[in-house]
């Protein structure tokens, strides 16, 4: 079941929650969703938690169970692509400075706001937490690919090594390196070698799972986060899928049947005592091996 659109006020001023109330009822008919109350960051991001739909979240920041910025932190851990106004009581630009600058997209001083211009702040707070979402996926994801960057597979590993110290479980990193790359790019130029990059990334996300995570850390080089394995087998199977899925057929571009063919060293983990960033590095390391044996091994370290 699809959850009705509602806006959330955390407020704990019975007054101020009633004079924003009528401001929704006052609105004109369908301008303006349903208003939910709460009086706690808590029984705030209770709601979030339990309710989808959520629109934007009105936000004092002196509350019983928070206060300033701490409020604001707490509603945005669970609330992150949604906008949030900050309502204070301080006519004083700088605690809304710091608002914004703590992920807020406006602030609003009680008293000092009608139904009108609380309808304006709300569109424009959409629209600019809109935007801040779509920047971000841009930055976190390859143009060429549409693959995770190097930033977004940190977070991912950073999540999985902890995940794996907590659960006991085995996850494995796979570094791939496409063999005579430089070559396509100088005998068939630059389209050709991004039409190969394209293809591949779409091959390899074809045979992996949904949980896996490819991403491209630049140029022909291709990382494949496994954060659980079975033993052995599992990973050495997604090792041989992502070599066969990769080199068996040729990709196509104007005419030409461009071999290609990938170099993939791998390394595990089971905790955290690895950073991500040294995980990647091993896993690079690994890969090399592969390439000076002859590219038709696998290797990990």
């Amino acid at each position: 079941m699809v959850d009705n659109p509602y806006v959330l006020l955390i407020e704990d001023n019975p007054g101020d929650a009633r004079l924003v109330r009528t401001m929704f009822d006052d609105a004109p008919a369908g301008v303006l969703p349903e208003l939910l109350w709460e009086s706690t960051a808590q029984a705030g991001v209770g709601v979030l938690l339990s309710r989808r739909g959520c629109l934007a979240v009105l936000l004092d920041l002196v509350l019983p169970d928070s206060r300033g910025l701490e409020a604001l932190d707490t509603v945005r851990k669970h609330a992150a692509q949604v906008p949030i106004i900050v309502l204070s009581g301080n006519d004083d630009d700088e605690v809304g400075i710091s608002a914004v600058i703590g992920g807020a997209q406006d602030y609003l001083v009680k008293g000092c706001f009608d139904g009108a211009l609380l309808r304006r702040a709300l569109q424009y707070a959409t629209h600019r937490k809109r935007l801040e979402v779509e920047l971000v996926v841009r930055a976190m994801h390859d143009q060429l690919t549409g693959l995770p960057t190097r930033a977004l597979l940190l977070d991912r590993l950073d999540m999985a090594l902890h995940s794996a110290e907590r659960s006991g479980n085995r996850g494995a990193l796979l570094f791939a390196d496409l063999d005579h790359f430089k070559q396509i790019n100088d005998c068939h130029g630059h389209a050709a070698g991004d039409a190969v990059l394209q293809a591949v990334a779409e091959r390899m996300l074809r045979v992996v799972r949904d949980s896996d995570t490819v991403a491209r850390l630049g140029g022909d080089e291709f990382v494949v986060l496994l954060p659980m394995v079975n033993a052995d087998e599992g990973r050495e199977v997604v090792v041989r899928k992502l070599r066969s899925a990769v080199g068996d057929t040729p990709v196509l571009f104007e005419g030409l049947n461009i071999e290609i063919g990938a170099s993939i060293g791998w390394v595990e983990f089971h905790d955290h005592s690895a950073s991500a960033e040294e995980l990647i590095s091993r896993a690079d390391e690994a890969m090399y091996i592969v390439k000076r044996a002859g590219r038709a091994t696998d290797s990990v370290l």
